[in-house]
């Protein structure tokens, strides 16, 4: 073997071999998921009109979000995201499944959302422009004296 002794030689293909193996699963993305575990299985027990509440909290736990102003509808988000070596998150999967329900806590309707069927929200970095928002110091001292007092004086 040219001089080379046998056990080295083993080890160092080891080595190389590992060494190989590691900067490869480097390369490789991770996927991580988000949010509630929506089962398909576990969505087909809910029944509208017969299902509770307290059985969609017993399956799924707590939602992620519950509708504002007393809407009767809660909404369970599933999200799977991939992160490619050296790069930023991006979602590859999203499912919102909403339950809306009656003042007796039954279940009337379920709507799943997800990339085919939901709507594309586009982010815009510019500021959101606001009343006064342009005006400078002498602009605004002015249209507050200008404006006409009402209530208790």
């Amino acid at each position: 073997m040219n001089g080379c002794h046998p056990k080295s030689f083993f080890l160092s293909r080891i080595l190389a071999t590992g060494l190989v193996a590691l900067s490869l699963s480097a390369c490789s993305s991770i996927v991580s998921n988000h949010g509630n575990t929506l089962d398909a299985v576990k969505l087909s027990r809910i029944e509208p009109g017969k299902s509770r509440m307290i059985e969609v909290e017993a399956l799924f736990g707590r939602p992620s979000v519950e509708g504002a102003f007393e809407s009767g509808k809660v909404y369970y988000i599933a999200q799977v995201m991939e992160e490619a070596p050296g790069g930023k998150k991006t979602p590859v999967n999203r499912t919102i499944v909403t339950f809306t329900y009656n003042d007796s806590g039954i279940v009337t309707a379920l709507d799943i959302t997800d990339e085919d069927t939901g709507r594309n929200v586009f982010h815009i970095d510019e500021k959101t422009p606001t009343p006064g928002d342009t005006f400078g110091i002498l602009e605004q001292i002015f249209s507050n004296v200008a404006r006409p007092r009402t209530g208790n004086q």
